[in-house]
């Protein structure tokens, strides 16, 4: 029954969307992770720039290059988890659900097509009655008529003959 298909369909179009959005979420939230622990880098980062200022204001050359170092690598560690959690990618599984997703919405589309489809033969049967039992009525009455006019042609013939065969 078309209702079924379209209710499976329908069904298998939730289901890709879900799958997908899970997907998504997990995604942004590995991305969002790794993006925050490079914010708390980048952070600890700044702090160590601030104390090697605050070191180069007290001494001249000691222990302020050790905390620049430290503070620049800490900066460096942090763009480098920045970039790559800008390369991520959610993998085959988003592909894949992509690719249900589609088919179904396809099968949608076809099973609407032919639902319209007889949902107009369904309308033009009631907007005409005529042209739809027409054909069903032309031979029943074509044979009517036939077998009338040989039944005429009988009787003219037997009637010029003057009832003789």
């Amino acid at each position: 029954m078309k209702i079924e298909r379209i209710t499976t369909n329908l069904r298998a179009v939730l289901r890709a969307n879900s799958i997908i959005a899970d997907i998504h979420a997990r995604h942004m939230l590995t991305r969002s992770g790794i993006a925050g622990f490079a914010a708390l880098i980048g952070a600890f980062g700044l702090l160590m720039f601030g104390l090697a200022g605050y070191f180069a204001l007290e001494m001249a050359w000691g222990p302020i290059w050790a905390a620049a170092t430290v503070g620049l690598a800490n900066c460096v560690v942090a763009g480098i988890l920045v970039i790559i959690a800008s390369h991520l990618k959610p993998g085959r599984e988003l592909d894949l659900a992509r690719e249900v997703h589609k088919s179904a919405v396809a099968a949608l589309i076809a099973e609407g097509g032919t639902l319209e489809a007889e949902f107009e033969n369904f309308k033009r049967g009631f907007r005409s009655p005529l042209d739809s039992a027409l054909p069903g009525l032309i031979m029943p009455l074509a044979g009517i008529l036939i077998k009338t006019l040989q039944r005429r042609s009988e009787k003219t013939h037997q009637s010029n003959t003057g009832g003789q065969t």
